[in-house]
């Protein structure tokens, strides 16, 4: 009863929120509703439509998914047309049309934002509850910047990146303001320094898996080191994150009830909440499914799976809805190991960092070790055979391979193509006759044009 009176709570904090707007943000409250108490900050910490959803925009953009022409009116219709658009590399949204990764994004900043101001003003005395109130508060907003930047700017480049266009950076609930787009140093910048101070202030694990801990502090600050390419910091982020929480499940242990049609999956925990390779949960938006007779998996993706990946097992499915064989594998995204409520950081996730940032040390022994402990437990027992490298190149190609598969269809592909290809691996995407090659704006999603039009200190990104 406590917990609902919270969150009653929160749905009228939300209400305002939600109300008409006017600014940018389009966050303007309009209620009497005024959080105060520690207790109101950390029901304004539990909203999973807004603070613990994330982007999905970017999702449609990458090389994992197929649209088949025959497809794309129930696509357009089921997932709107914003998904298409985004998978014809086009403008996704109309003149007066909102952006919700976007709008949702600066939603949960200005509560993030709102949160932080009241906490200076605050009296209370319980310092164990302020300083939870304070290192979730700080990893929401890290989160959310991370994911805005990676969305909307170019690939953090040390080279440019004081001088890159990033996104608008409010770190105060001031609805009037309409500030320009900071650098992504800056955007970076703040990032660190939220996550780095909540790392100090929050419990090592958390009781609910979307309320920020320790871990999930260590493990965003291990994704942002290494979307920064400063391998040394992912290393020792990732390794701190798993020494507080290092479960991973051996899909092993899983079966289905129905094999023949991929139904039940016995093993894996049915709520999101209850499942234990998590440090740090996030809803998000589907990448399309065979269950929704849309985006299919991309011919190249399905072809990382060789013989015993049991993320092909439980992850995807050569049937439609009503029994119906598909042209190619759709992705299994409820009640399977691809759930898009499964989105956030995952043991998997940290696993791969780190054998990353060991294989870019030169560290090929310790990078195999991580890879392999990761890969025993997705493949078949009988047909799993630990990989073997010469050289650090060669194992990071290995983890990069790996990656694709293990973190598939949740939204960090079209980062990670940015991030390589700015080293030279010329990745390229093609949908249809349409081709986004190394270097091509596109791959920087396009601000909608109402957010253009109600704040003009922000700047397009080139087409």
């Amino acid at each position: 009863m406590k917990f609902y009176s919270k969150y009653k709570f929160y749905l009228a904090f939300t209400a305002i929120l939600l109300g008409s707007c006017n600014k940018f943000l389009d966050v303007k409250p309009k209620g009497q509703v005024i959080p105060e108490t520690l207790n109101d900050y950390l029901a304004l910490m539990s909203d999973p439509l807004r603070v613990t959803a994330t982007s999905a925009n970017q999702l449609y953009s990458t090389d994992e998914i197929f649209l088949p022409e025959e497809f794309r009116a129930s696509a357009n219709s089921y997932l709107g047309k914003a998904a298409v658009r985004a998978y014809d590399f086009d403008i996704l949204y109309d003149t007066g049309e909102d952006d919700p990764d976007w709008n949702n994004a600066y939603r949960t900043l200005y509560v993030c934002n709102s949160v932080l101001a009241g906490l200076s003003t605050n009296t209370e005395s319980d310092v164990t509850k302020r300083h939870q109130v304070e290192g979730e508060a700080r990893v929401h907003r890290a989160y959310t910047y991370l994911m805005l930047v990676n969305e909307y700017a170019t690939h953090y480049n040390s080279a440019t990146a004081a001088t890159d266009a990033g996104v608008p950076l409010p770190v105060k609930p001031d609805i009037n303001a309409l500030p320009a787009r900071a650098s992504v140093k800056d955007v970076y910048t703040l990032i660190e320094e939220d996550l780095t101070q909540a790392t100090n202030l929050l419990a090592d694990k958390s009781t609910y898996t979307y309320r920020p801990s320790k871990a999930a502090a260590f493990g965003m600050l291990a994704r942002m080191y290494l979307y920064m390419g400063n391998w040394q910091k992912a290393f020792e982020a990732a390794d701190k994150a798993l020494q507080l929480n290092s479960f991973s499940y051996d899909y092993n242990t899983f079966s289905w009830s129905v094999p023949a049609t991929k139904k039940g999956l016995l093993g894996f925990p049915s709520s999101s909440v209850d499942i234990k390779d998590i440090v740090y949960l996030k809803y998000g938006r589907n990448a399309g499914g065979a269950y929704q007779f849309n985006f299919l998996i991309a011919q190249s993706q399905a072809a990382l799976y060789t013989t015993g990946d049991l993320r092909n097992e439980f992850g995807t499915t050569t049937l439609g809805y009503y029994g119906e064989t598909l042209p190619m594998p759709g992705v299994l995204e409820t009640g399977a190991i691809y759930n898009y409520n499964r989105i956030g950081i995952t043991n998997g996730e940290l696993l791969l960092t780190r054998a990353e940032a060991q294989a870019r040390l030169g560290n090929t022994p310790e990078a195999l070790n991580d890879l392999n402990a990761l890969r025993k437990m997705r493949f078949r027992t009988a047909d799993y055979k630990a990989l073997t490298a010469e050289t650090p190149a060669q194992a990071l190609d290995l983890v990069l391979n790996d990656r694709r598969i293990e973190l598939a269809f949740i939204g960090l592909r079209l980062f990670d193509i940015k991030r390589l290809n700015l080293e030279g691996r010329n990745i390229s995407v093609q949908h249809g006759d349409k081709i986004l090659k190394p270097g091509d704006p596109r791959f920087i999603l396009p601000i909608s044009q109402k957010v253009l039009d109600l704040n003009p200190n922000i700047k397009q990104n080139p087409r």
